[in-house]
């Protein structure tokens, strides 16, 4: 394993560049951090826990070794034990970089881990940046090496979803136990949803996938599917993030058009349908008049499992990203969903309160935040787009 060194902020800028503006109107943003800002009424701090990568969006506790694994958008997966950070991968070559929201997009471990040493992966496939998109989503599996690294002759692809677009990937993988793993996926991409995937059902485009991984192979699990046979939940636009509470309910932060983030709240026995794209938030989508639309009355409310909570795009916020269950971390966190905004930084706790999911702003976490993580002792990460790993609680 190679020893570790500090990577510029050029590489973050080059990193992310490619082929932008595939939703008209939209710039992304430049990486930047500011300090820190907590609420008085949270006893919680922030300190800066690691630095120097590239692109880290989430981080998976070890199964059997003490460490915590991290995931980066560029392909990258680096070991942190408290002492030392190793490379457990590099699939830079594998995967798509030419946008933003492509490269390595999810992992996790399978059961058995400490036997079968597998983990899984999801991840756009390299392909040209000119042009129409030419790569697709993939799950694959691959082995780990006694030594700790990645075997990359054992990469096998199990599963390939079209994309039509170089945006709305989704790609987060969750283990739900028992063998079998949630996959999000985003609508194709573009804006407003052109090729109508989120109220098709029978496409993989969209949704939240539920499959079971045995025997080297992936298969639908779902007893009575409404469409496709993986598809467990639909009409979701790009589900960056998404977690189990401890009643076994799924919380999806699903990223917003112009103007309202918003989080859902489902099972995962009745499949749903999410609203998108006829709703936005809790309002009519309009691309003749965005943020102008009207709100949905009984009849639309009725036929769409809509959100539990939303926000807009006021205050500099502008793309939600989720977010866990808090059972662990610090705790005056514990109870509730935490979630984040993209661009503000700015935090968020959900809890219930007699009855009612209650919104209670967190403080911002100094940096523009694209995923949250668990760290060696179950304390909370937050990843910043400048490479930063910041340490809250």
């Amino acid at each position: 394993m190679r020893s570790w060194a500090i990577i510029s902020l050029l590489v973050v800028t080059s990193s992310f560049a490619g082929c932008l503006g595939e939703e008209d109107g939209f710039v992304w943003p430049e990486p930047e951090s500011w300090d820190c800002s907590i609420q008085e009424s949270y006893n919680l701090s922030c300190y800066k826990y690691l630095d120097g990568f590239s692109s880290p969006i989430s981080s998976l506790k070890h199964p059997t070794n003490d460490e915590i694994w991290i995931v980066e958008l560029s392909g990258l997966i680096h070991s942190w034990d408290g002492a030392e950070i190793s490379e457990i991968a590099d699939l830079s070559s594998m995967v798509s970089t030419c946008h933003v929201e492509q490269g390595l997009l999810g992992m996790a471990f399978a059961d058995g881990f400490g036997d079968n040493r597998t983990i899984l992966l999801s991840y756009v496939e390299d392909g040209p940046c000119d042009g129409p998109n030419e790569s697709d989503l993939v799950l694959s599996s691959a082995g780990i090496s006694p030594s700790g690294e990645l075997d990359v002759s054992s990469i096998k692809v199990l599963k390939s979803i079209e994309q039509p677009y170089r945006n709305h990937n989704g790609g987060h993988l969750l283990n739900i136990g028992g063998s079998q793993f949630l996959w999000g996926v985003g609508d194709g991409g573009n804006a407003y949803d052109p090729e109508e995937n989120g109220q098709n059902p029978s496409t993989e485009l969209g949704t939240i996938l539920q499959f079971s991984y045995l025997d080297g192979e992936v298969s639908p699990v779902l007893d009575d599917p409404v469409g496709d046979p993986y598809v467990l939940h639909h009409g979701l636009r790009n589900p960056w993030r998404f977690d189990l509470d401890s009643h076994g309910r799924l919380w999806i932060s699903d990223v917003g058009q112009d103007c309202w983030e918003e989080v859902n709240l489902v099972s995962l026995e009745n499949p749903a349908n999410l609203g998108w794209a006829e709703m936005e938030g809790d309002y009519l989508l309009d691309s003749s008049t965005p943020c102008g639309g009207s709100e949905a009355n009984e009849s639309m409310r009725d036929a769409f499992a809509g959100p539990i909570a939303t926000y807009s795009h006021s205050g500099g916020n502008c793309s939600i990203t989720g977010g866990f269950w808090m059972d662990w971390g610090p705790t005056d966190l514990h109870g509730g969903y935490l979630y984040g905004d993209f661009c503000s930084g700015s935090m968020w706790i959900l809890k219930e309160v007699d009855g009612s999911w209650n919104e209670s702003y967190i403080g911002s976490s100094g940096g523009m935040i694209v995923g949250f993580g668990e760290g060696l002792d179950g304390d909370l990460l937050a990843f910043h787009w400048t490479g930063e790993i910041v340490h809250i609680g």
